[in-house]
């Protein structure tokens, strides 16, 4: 067996996923390029198209922040840029984790001054340029997310140090030492938004452990292990309702479903092949697809081309059928409401002007499909 989630003393899996809400998304990196999926990995959607990003991150609105060059970039769910962030010193930002209300953004960056050289956490507003110290910067701690809107917790990015977490309160000028696991060194992780699990790994194992107070609370019981990675593992992602993890390995972006009262689990799958760094979130990867055509249209207007009114978030096409034959395709990337034209290809015009009172559309994108027929007007 390639992977499995094992309880110490016991390994049980289940064969049938619980289905997770159809309204989740995964934000992630492929090909330089920012991208959203559904849960399933259906639905794919490349929202950035000039590469070097890496590492996205999406709050609960939708919003999404990325890495490119040394700063970060916020950008909308059409992958329009909306504003820089961060700060460019040392290497830039590296992980970023974007709050759920989409005010902050924690991320690391790699000191290169000679002064307090490493790894360093930092918080920028999301809507500006901010200097790494304006707000929170901490040495030795690494791979931020947020517990809530309140709370950063990070991991231990340094060699000296014997902790494995640390958290920040916002407003609380100390930080609080959390969670030390004595089997490994954990290196990142997420605490899910009911705040009743925790997801870390130190790359060659993911540890699940139960929350039974919330943090900065320091109740963590360990529960389950996934192992054997293809590589090794990187950025664990909790869905919004807690029931399922996602996670990177060396070949794309991994998820299954958890239940950790049974310590259960099923078989984790595949659902990004090339994927990398997700980011679950409760917003859908697109809008849901709509469609309008026209009831009637003359004989002379549609062999210059069907106008179609869609509207998604998505890669929508539409076939044109007479008599159930295919007469024409179109095909486009969307991301608001807008026209989409539908031509009858040479041989379709030519079946148009023998006869034909009626054509078909089928319409699809995002996973759903619409069929409208239009009446030929002679």
């Amino acid at each position: 067996m390639r992977r499995y989630l094992a309880l110490v003393g016991t390994l049980l899996l289940l064969a049938v996923a619980a289905p997770a809400a159809l309204a989740d998304s995964i934000v992630y990196e492929k090909n330089g390029n920012v991208w959203l999926a559904n849960h399933d990995g259906t639905g794919q959607r490349q929202l950035t198209s000039s590469g070097g990003y890496s590492k996205p991150t999406q709050a609960d609105d939708g919003t999404i922040v990325a890495v490119k060059g040394k700063l970060l970039h916020r950008l909308d769910r059409s992958g329009k840029l909306l504003n820089l962030a961060g700060d460019s010193s040392g290497t830039g930002p590296i992980t970023p984790a974007l709050s759920p209300d989409a005010s902050l953004v924690a991320y690391n960056f790699f000191n290169t001054g000679s002064i307090t050289p490493g790894f360093r956490t930092a918080l920028s507003y999301s809507n500006r340029q901010t200097s790494n110290d304006e707000i929170f910067n901490i040495g030795g701690w690494s791979n931020p997310s947020w517990i809530g809107n309140g709370m950063v917790l990070m991991f231990d990015g340094s060699e000296t140090f014997t902790g494995d977490t640390l958290i920040k309160t916002l407003g609380v000028t100390a930080t609080q030492p959390w969670y030390e696991d004595a089997g490994m060194v954990l290196t990142g992780g997420e605490v899910d938004a009911g705040r009743t699990r925790l997801a870390a790994t130190d790359g060659a194992i993911i540890r699940l452990y139960r929350l039974n107070a919330p943090p900065p609370a320091i109740a963590v019981e360990p529960r389950c292990d996934l192992s054997n990675p293809t590589g090794s593992f990187f950025r664990p992602t909790w869905s919004p309702d807690g029931r399922s993890l996602a996670w990177q390995e060396d070949d794309g972006i991994w998820a299954a479903d958890i239940d950790l009262d049974n310590c259960t689990a099923t078989q984790p799958e595949p659902i990004v092949a090339g994927g990398k760094a997700p980011d679950w979130g409760p917003v859908a990867a697109g809008r849901r697809l709509s469609a309008t055509a026209p009831k009637r249209v003359t004989l002379g207007a549609l062999l210059k081309g069907l106008r179609l009114r869609v509207n998604c978030q998505c890669t929508v096409s539409a076939t044109m059928l007479l008599a159930k034959k295919p007469i024409g395709k179109a095909k486009r990337v969307v991301s608001r409401a807008t026209t989409l034209k539908v031509k009858p290809n040479a041989k379709g015009r030519a079946r148009l002007r023998r006869g034909g009172t009626r054509v078909t559309v089928v319409i699809g994108g995002g996973g759903r499909f619409v069929t409208r027929k239009v009446r030929v007007v002679r």
